[in-house]
């Protein structure tokens, strides 16, 4: 329909064209019959401006009917085509005329490569989890990194909700969204700055309901014997294959230790926990979720037992404190020098310095 109806001026054209000739070749001929009468050149002359404003006009209106039918039959028009977004990230909306239109892929131009990720319908339930995306109605896509990422989100035919994460890659994460109808694509083109990063403030810990101690045992190292006559053995208890003191970091938010990574950030840890307050000594570990070991201070702890004549055999069973505290670590942004926290739990396991001889028979 938009083709053959555009077609319709060099057509139209055409055949007007003939008309004007002829025209064109009367007034010519009447101009050398009545060469002499001076007022019939006139008329003629006065035919041809008004076939020469006749035609114009006509032709441009053909011209701009194309136009308006090319405009009518846009069915793709988001209101942005171009998203610049600071390292921080944020969200935006776009709208759109019309609701014909789907999510065909999205494409990383750092390898130019299709995005995969998981999508949901708009109550939350999942519909395909580490696919290739797209979305061809109403619904929600996610593809989150630990150092970047995004949310789509298209809750209504004609609108479009783009929620791009903090980008702690330290590289710029540019993407396409590539929108489809039936007859046309349009992209929608996302570039994203790297992060400036953070710098470290303060730590701050609190006990929730969920934190404090527990105590559990642990299987310390076994000695055996084979001695003619009664001997004493001294041995340090608190010591052996993975008898240390380990401790870590835990959160739930995706970039709880992406800022902190490269520069080895170190900070104060509890030393104890007496009726329910917090007590310090100044002791520091590095901010990280890995686990962090060190020998225990019990590890120099020495005991001395009897060893009967014979065979015997014992062990040592360690009794192990599980400590679990929450925290706030407060980070302020390069950049905007807006203030960041993260929560967290910070887990320690370390031995109490009582333990238990075990002797077999």
């Amino acid at each position: 329909m938009k083709a053959n109806h555009c077609a319709l001026v060099p057509e139209f054209t055409a055949l007007l064209f003939p008309v004007y000739s002829t025209v064109k070749r009367v007034g010519i001929h009447c101009e050398n019959k009545y060469k002499r009468s001076k007022i019939a050149i006139n008329l003629n002359i006065q035919k041809m401006k008004y076939l020469n404003i006749f035609l114009t006009i006509l032709i441009s209106f053909y011209l701009y009917s194309c136009d308006d039918h090319d405009n009518e039959f846009n069915l793709i028009d988001p209101s942005t085509s171009l998203i610049e977004m600071e390292g921080e990230g944020g969200e935006i909306e776009i709208s759109f005329t019309y609701p014909d239109w789907k999510i065909a892929r999205i494409i990383n131009q750092s390898g130019n490569v299709n995005i995969s990720g998981n999508s949901y319908s708009l109550d939350g339930s999942p519909i395909r989890e580490n696919y290739t995306l797209k979305l061809d109605s109403l619904g929600r896509m996610d593809a989150i990194w630990t150092d970047k990422g995004f949310s789509i989100i298209r809750n209504s035919y004609t609108s479009l909700k783009i929620i791009v994460k903090e980008n702690s890659t330290g590289e710029d994460f540019n993407f396409i969204i590539i929108l489809e109808s039936e007859n046309e694509s349009k992209e929608i083109q996302v570039n994203q700055k790297k992060s400036h990063g953070y710098t470290f403030k303060k730590i701050e810990y609190k006990i929730d309901e969920s934190d404090g101690d527990s105590i559990f045992i642990k299987q310390g190292t076994s000695f055996s014997f084979n001695v003619p006559s009664s001997q004493e053995f001294s041995f340090a208890p608190i010591k052996g294959i993975d008898i240390v003191k380990t401790s870590y970091f835990e959160s739930a938010e995706k970039d709880a230790f992406a800022w902190t990574e490269s520069d080895s950030v170190l900070v104060e840890i509890p030393s104890g926990i007496w009726n329910g307050e917090l007590y310090f000594n100044g002791e520091k570990t590095l901010y990280t979720n890995a686990s962090i070991k060190s020998e225990s201070e019990y590890s120099k702890q020495i005991e001395t037992v009897t060893i009967p004549p014979g065979k015997s055999r014992f062990s040592v069973e360690i009794q192990y404190r599980k400590r679990r505290v929450s925290y706030s670590l407060y980070l302020e942004n390069n950049r905007t020098k807006q203030e960041k926290v993260i929560n967290g739990k910070w887990v320690e396991f370390a031995p109490t310095g009582n333990y238990t001889i075990r002797w077999e028979n």
